[in-house]
């Protein structure tokens, strides 16, 4: 029997407050260096030209993309399903003295009044969202005219031969060098088969939900050089696996 709706976020914040712990120290989650920060400030405010701006981070996890955000001077609340997460962002905002806001929330279901934001960002969450189409219908809501929304995301896993023999090759270089057991998925099969897109989304599909609602001026970019830099702190073992497609699409509320 399909999970409920109900049953889907149970399952998915329970995932996300067992990886809380460590959430940071995975390949492309956490911001390791300082040259990927920099690359990041600088991806965020080409996409975000203006000042001291009202942004949501939707998806928040440990408040990595908030955090960046607010280095640069905007205003940030960041939402996220996870209390753990949120509980890991907060506690790096007041180390780092940031004053980013984090609050429990559905980003399918926001509480925020209608025009409050002159952005809302995403960073790895669409392929975690039961319905990404209401989902943009939120965001845009909460929307100001003119305000942007952007998504950062990758198509995680494709099913060439060439990517699966990576990804078999890798999983083996974890079992001998880190003797460790890989990890293939966050999510159960049972939760996989309750989302439209378990395994990453590619550009086309991430800029079609933006025209769908009504986003105009949609662009991608592909994030190659941030990926680049992710992949040069990682062992060989695990850079071979790392060849997913990673981009940003952009788009405006007229």
């Amino acid at each position: 029997m399909p999970l409920t709706d109900v049953e889907v976020k149970s399952e998915i914040r329970a995932r996300w407050d067992i990886s809380s712990q460590d959430y940071d120290t995975y390949d492309g989650h956490g911001i390791k260096t300082p040259a990927e920060r920099a690359a990041w400030k600088k991806v965020l405010q080409e996409a975000l030209p203006g000042n001291n701006l009202d942004i949501l981070d939707v998806g928040c996890g440990t408040g990595e993309l908030s955090l960046v955000l607010a280095e640069l001077g905007h205003n940030v609340q960041g939402i996220d399903i996870s209390e753990k997460m949120l509980a890991k962002a907060r506690a790096k905002a007041k180390t780092s003295n940031l004053k980013a806001r984090f609050s429990l929330g559905d980003a399918e279901n926001l509480k925020f009044e209608s025009r409050r934001f002159d952005a809302v960002v995403s960073r790895h969450l669409l392929w975690t969202l039961s319905k990404p189409r209401g989902a943009f219908s939120e965001w845009k809501r909460v929307l100001r005219d003119g305000g942007k929304i952007i998504a950062i995301d990758g198509e995680w896993r494709d099913h060439s031969l060439n990517s699966r023999l990576r990804r078999m090759a890798s999983s083996l270089g974890v079992v001998i060098f880190e003797r460790k057991r890989p990890k293939n998925s966050v999510y159960s099969p049972e939760l996989r088969s309750a989302l439209p897109h378990p395994f990453g989304l590619t550009p086309e599909k991430t800029r079609q939900y933006f025209e769908d609602c009504g986003l105009v001026d949609a662009s991608c970019i592909d994030l190659v050089k941030i990926r680049e830099l992710q992949k040069a702190k990682m062992p060989f073992h695990r850079r071979i696996a790392f060849s997913w497609t990673y981009y940003l699409v952009c788009g405006k509320k007229e």
